[in-house]
């Protein structure tokens, strides 16, 4: 009896399953990087499928991060111990079924945060340790860059500052393939170390694909341009590269569940640091609230896959999208 109970409970659960209507058109959360050494060079980021709709479409997310990051070389040493906050407001309108415009901006701080404690019982719990928390003080800020040559960076605590402006524009070829292009203009007034200070040319070609009923696959490849600027000049990349590959799926009434995996190619070389000269791996994942009225709400947690390298800890995603 428990074992046709157990048959009969599956066989209900996939009835259900099939007979739910074909899945609304849907789509991953934007993503892009928040360590001030990537987000300081490249203006790559996602840029998820657009469907058509009328009027003027907005999103605004938000993202806070806990970053520990120490390195250390015969010749060079880096630390940064810091909380991060960015949130990045972007506007779309659509001309015609199939071209759109849209262009963004934001407001960014770093700040001694709080979050320590929690993150060493997280990583004790989870038996995911991460190295140098346990050389640092907790909640306090430090950026200390010393490379050979005798250059060095140490920007003091910013407190908040503003983002670049973003502006571009994109195309849908078909329900299941975009492109976009877009600039990021160098106007944030974040002291050095935190700021690009030059114009990015950024491209990005996106897939999406239904299955199953209930899940959307959603893939991209894109590619960035910026020049050589500042102290690091010497060290910097000027091309840059991301592939990210990831499924949002249906899980039960509003929730929505997703997981997103990002690579970007490494921003420097020749530092003699692998956190500078590293590629970055990063998994995004969370949950999306989409009620038949309002925004979708979106809430999320991003995590380094690979411990190496200019990411992010960790980092707490809140938005919502209209």
């Amino acid at each position: 009896m428990p074992r046709r109970a157990d048959r009969a409970l599956v066989t209900l659960c996939l009835l259900a399953a099939g007979s739910l209507p074909p899945l609304t058109a849907q789509s991953l959360p934007p993503y892009a990087p928040m360590n001030p050494l990537g987000y300081g060079r490249s203006g790559l980021e996602t840029v998820p499928y657009r469907d058509p709709a009328p009027g003027w479409r907005l999103s605004v997310i938000t993202d806070y991060a806990n970053l520990i990051e120490i390195a250390e070389a015969p010749s060079a040493r880096l630390t940064i111990d810091a909380e991060l906050l960015r949130t990045e407001l972007t506007i779309s309108r659509d001309f015609g079924r199939r071209a759109f415009l849209f262009g963004g901006a934001g407001i960014n701080g770093a700040y001694d945060g709080f979050l320590d404690g929690f993150l060493d019982w997280y990583h004790d719990l989870t038996g995911l340790q991460v190295a140098g928390r346990d050389q640092r003080p907790k909640n306090q800020y430090l950026y200390d860059l010393e490379l050979a040559g005798g250059v060095r960076l140490t920007p003091p605590n910013p407190g908040e500052w503003l983002g670049d402006l973003r502006a571009g524009a994109g195309y849908r070829f078909t329900r299941h393939w975009q492109m976009a292009a877009w600039a990021t203009i160098p106007t944030s007034d974040g002291p050095t170390g935190f700021r690009r200070g030059v114009l990015t040319a950024n491209a990005i070609t996106t897939i999406r694909a239904h299955f199953a009923r209930r899940f959307t696959y959603e893939g991209s490849l894109g590619f960035g341009w910026a020049a050589r600027h500042g102290a690091l000049e010497d060290l910097q990349r000027t091309t840059f590269a991301q592939v990210t590959s990831g499924v949002r799926a249906r899980f039960i009434g509003a929730l929505h569940l997703y997981t997103n995996i990002v690579y970007h190619s490494p921003y420097y070389r020749g530092s003699g640091l692998r956190a500078l000269d590293n590629r970055d791996l990063t998994i995004d994942v969370g949950g999306i609230f989409k009620f038949r009225r309002g925004p979708e709400w979106i809430v999320g947690l991003t995590e380094d896959l690979e411990p190496r390298g200019p990411a992010i800890d960790v980092a707490f995603r809140l938005g919502a999208r209209w």
